[in-house]
């Protein structure tokens, strides 16, 4: 749970590598691939949070108290007109912008060395990436950005989500979107990065029951929730709730293509607004243990998902 709300930022992790792939030449890379080395090695639950302001003090005493990992949110993938960017924006065509106070991560990365930090893409509302580039282009970008800010990022999180606005370009994804995505998943993998997804659980559901509408891929991110349209009483929740803001196995679609071993985790984000996870332990009275366990379960055998391109 790292340092987010227990109750209202539950997610499921799912460790998937645990081996070490070949280190690159740079810096960064040699750093992430040592700090993987210690994850994979733990002998304890391993301690994920997300956070923005590394000023704020949340972060720092976070890691003081044994956190792993810390996901800094957001970044965000960005065109160059005509050529590349400098001052450590990317290049190639493309850049990396941020409102994250830079310096002040860098300050955290050097006092607390042993911890993963990784780069997070997107976020709810959040652009993806431009197509006019491809996926191992992306990677040159971010790779040549973190190595410019001396490497203070050991690897990138893919956290693309949909949109408040159902018109919005990004209210869905693209075929090619999603290409994008396990394309840079793969490069960045072989490059030694560390690499990890953050799907809401409506775009990773393994719970789905197989054959099932729910277990169909879909592009759209604009669906009502699975869970909430059984029943008269549930529907009419999310519809006064004004709620249509859930997919449907976007990111199997990318775990397919990319392969499981390019991902060292995944966390599923079982606090997305009106999840099944939810429906089914504050709605239903289930136990949060046994959904949680079921979930691991399903997740690691594999479940099938229909519909695929």
């Amino acid at each position: 749970l790292g340092f987010m709300t227990a109750v209202t930022r539950l997610a499921l992790v799912l460790l998937l590598s645990t081996s070490v792939p070949l280190a690159g030449s740079m810096s960064a890379t040699s750093r992430a691939t040592t700090r993987r080395r210690a994850v994979d090695n733990a002998r304890r639950p391993i301690v994920i949070g997300y956070a923005h302001d590394p000023a704020s003090g949340k972060a720092e005493r976070a890691m003081r108290d044994g956190a792993d990992v810390v996901i800094w949110s957001f970044l965000h993938f960005d065109l160059v007109p005509g050529g590349g960017g400098e001052g450590g924006e990317g290049g190639r065509g493309g850049r990396i912008r941020t409102d994250l106070d830079l310096s002040e991560i860098r300050r955290l990365r050097d006092r607390f060395g042993e911890v993963v930090f990784l780069a997070a893409f997107g976020g709810w509302n959040g652009p993806h990436p431009p197509n006019e580039l491809t996926g191992k282009e992306w990677c040159d970008v971010f790779v040549e950005y973190n190595e410019g800010l001396g490497g203070i990022f050991d690897g990138i999180d893919f956290d693309q989500e949909g949109h408040d606005d159902l018109s919005s370009d990004t209210a869905k994804f693209t075929i090619k979107t999603l290409d994008i995505m396990a394309e840079l998943a793969v490069e960045a993998k072989r490059r030694g990065l560390i690499v990890s997804m953050a799907p809401a659980e409506s775009y990773l559901d393994a719970a789905a029951g197989d054959g099932s509408v729910d277990a169909q891929f879909s592009l759209d991110l604009g669906l009502p929730p699975r869970a909430w349209t059984a029943t008269e009483e549930d529907r009419k929740v999310i519809e006064d709730a004004g709620f249509r803001h859930a997919g449907r196995q976007c990111y199997a679609y990318v775990l397919a293509r990319a392969g499981v071993g390019s991902f060292d985790w995944i966390s599923v984000q079982l606090y997305e607004a009106y999840s099944a996870f939810v429906h089914e332990t504050a709605r239903r009275g289930g136990d949060p243990v046994d959904a949680i366990v079921d979930r691991v379960d399903r997740l690691a055998e594999g479940s099938t998902v229909t519909n695929l391109p």
